[in-house]
């Protein structure tokens, strides 16, 4: 069981991406809340892509969402899954890659996003966990 705060939001693009997976003028992030400032800066300074209506609340594994759903209140529910993997490149110890998808457009988003990793660098293999990203009203 496993439960991460998470920020909601959506990135668009400072020109026309023909290669967007989602197909989308503006595209939906599920980002941990821990790195979410810096993500943010990375986006907006480096890359100068627009970050809009950010929402912080939280990711649970199918798990725990339905052990403890009743305890949330009223709420709404996205699906999310969490890809992680550990990527060793080299003389590297590994690194653990950890990131969300909106399960709607997962296996587009997945294979585009897979295009930054190697195969032969993925050590254990990668686990895809679906979950909830929960939203109080």
């Amino acid at each position: 069981m496993k439960k991460v705060e998470m920020v909601r939001c959506f990135v668009v693009s400072p020109e026309p991406q023909p290669g967007n997976p989602e197909h989308e003028e503006k595209t939906v992030r599920y980002v941990p809340g821990d790195v979410f400032r810096l993500w943010r800066y990375l986006m907006e300074d480096s890359k100068g892509f627009g970050v809009q209506q950010p929402v912080t609340s939280f990711w649970v594994d199918e798990e725990m969402y339905s052990r403890e759903r009743a305890l949330y209140g009223e709420h709404t529910v996205e699906k999310v899954v969490e890809v992680s993997f550990i990527y060793c490149r080299d003389t590297e110890v590994g690194r653990p890659v950890v990131r969300y998808f909106p399960q709607a457009h997962f296996e587009n988003i997945l294979s585009f996003f897979m295009k930054n990793f190697s195969d032969e660098y993925i050590k254990g293999g990668m686990q895809k966990t679906i979950g909830m990203f929960v939203e109080r009203k």
